[in-house]
């Protein structure tokens, strides 16, 4: 008995499944939405999503007063000296001195975490509680990993007046919520909750930084490389400095509004592009439909013979010269469809530079659109697809 060959069909999707099982087929969201393309590939900046020295409230009150910079050679045997005049000065008991020769040795070497923390301690021995909060604060800024640095966040709580932790914490319930705002892209909101943090903590500089992305993606270009530039002066040495130098020249001059683009291109033909700054369209667009309405109003003169009844009841034919548009409907058709479809293009436009001022913030959902193909028993293929809308993903057909 002769054996019975494989239908072809049946053959090429085996082949297929067997060459699909080492991986999934991933589609860029670009291949997808060409208009997206620009957001895609530029560089995005995530929200901030706490404040700095989260785990210590007196360091958000009292920030650290001094930033890191390189010491001279020279003056590493000098800090050297300093520091054993002070360190002798503070077993003798002099504390002023102690405190006072800490304080040069610091300026010195500013990068010393050492130096910070004998100068926060003798600062707390005379009970300067503020600058030795300041100190303590550089210590772990300086070591974030010191072995110590529990017991030297225990001393900054402890010297922190209760007031100043209740503004910071007030402060704090206030950044979640302009967080929240934020990414729920409720910018008029949150850009009053960040003002808020900033004036409670003006030394933060997150809640500039969050303001400059909600005040980026409305389209306030001038406000937000404000805030971008107050964000670097309180953080020279971020890690995302680059990046943010980059994002302030790519934003936009302005965002427009797509409800006030799509009015006034209603209300006049041409105006919704006028409106986004394209005069050259708009002018093109009322063109167009003052083209259309002088078509539909052109008349066309034909004569026409017909027979008539004369008052006595008798008929003759005679010529007339009859006026018609016969273009008055197309006309006017084309007039109106030019009209609405320039106003649904300016609302378009619109909303398109507002996702090109919103591209700016790194999102959770800015994922990409995958497939997945897998064998199934009994000689089937399965096909998964992920879609960018949130965390739902489609089940595989069988």
């Amino acid at each position: 008995m002769s054996r019975v060959s494989p239908h072809p069909l049946r053959q090429v999707s085996r082949r297929l499944a067997h060459a699909l099982t080492l991986g999934a087929i991933t589609l860029s969201p670009a291949l997808l939405a060409s208009s997206s393309v620009g957001a895609q590939q530029s560089a995005r900046l995530p929200v901030k999503t706490a404040l700095a020295a989260s785990g210590v409230s007196g360091c958000a009150a009292f920030p650290p007063p001094a930033q890191v910079r390189a010491s001279a050679p020279s003056a590493e045997s000098e800090s050297r000296r300093l520091i054993d005049d002070a360190q002798d000065a503070a077993l003798q008991g002099d504390h002023t001195a102690a405190r006072d020769a800490f304080a040069k040795a610091s300026l010195l070497v500013p990068g010393n975490a050492r130096v910070a923390y004998y100068l926060g301690r003798e600062l707390e021995a005379l009970a300067e509680s503020n600058p030795a909060v300041r100190e303590y604060c550089r210590y772990l800024a300086l070591s974030p990993s010191a072995p110590d640095g529990d017991e030297v966040r225990g001393r900054i709580v402890r010297l922190t007046p209760a007031t100043e932790l209740a503004r910071v914490d007030e402060a704090r319930a206030n950044f979640r919520s302009g967080v929240a705002l934020l990414q729920r892209r409720q910018y008029l909101a949150a850009d009053s909750a960040f003002a808020a943090v900033a004036r409670q903590v003006p030394a933060a500089p997150e809640p500039y930084f969050n303001r400059a992305l909600s005040r980026a993606a409305r389209g306030d270009r001038t406000q937000a490389i404000q805030d971008f530039e107050k964000y670097l002066e309180l953080s020279p040495q971020a890690s995302d400095l680059t990046t943010v130098r980059s994002s302030m020249a790519r934003l936009p001059d302005r965002v427009y509004a797509p409800r006030q683009a799509f009015g006034a291109g209603l209300l006049f033909p041409g105006m919704g592009q006028m409106s986004t700054g394209r005069p050259v369209v708009g002018v093109l667009a009322l063109g167009a439909v003052a083209g259309a309405v002088v078509l539909a109003l052109s008349s066309k003169e034909e004569v026409v013979t017909d027979r008539f009844t004369d008052p006595f009841g008798n008929q003759y034919t005679d010529s007339l010269t009859r006026t018609t548009r016969p273009m008055a409907l197309a006309g006017l058709a084309a007039a109106g469809v030019v009209w609405a479809g320039a106003a649904l293009e300016s609302a378009s436009y619109a909303r398109r530079s507002r996702s090109r001022a919103e591209a700016i913030i790194a999102r959770n959902e800015d994922r990409g659109v995958t497939l997945a193909v897998t064998p199934l028993p009994r000689r089937r293929v399965g096909l998964g697809v992920s879609l960018p809308l949130g965390s739902r993903q489609e089940s595989p057909e069988r």
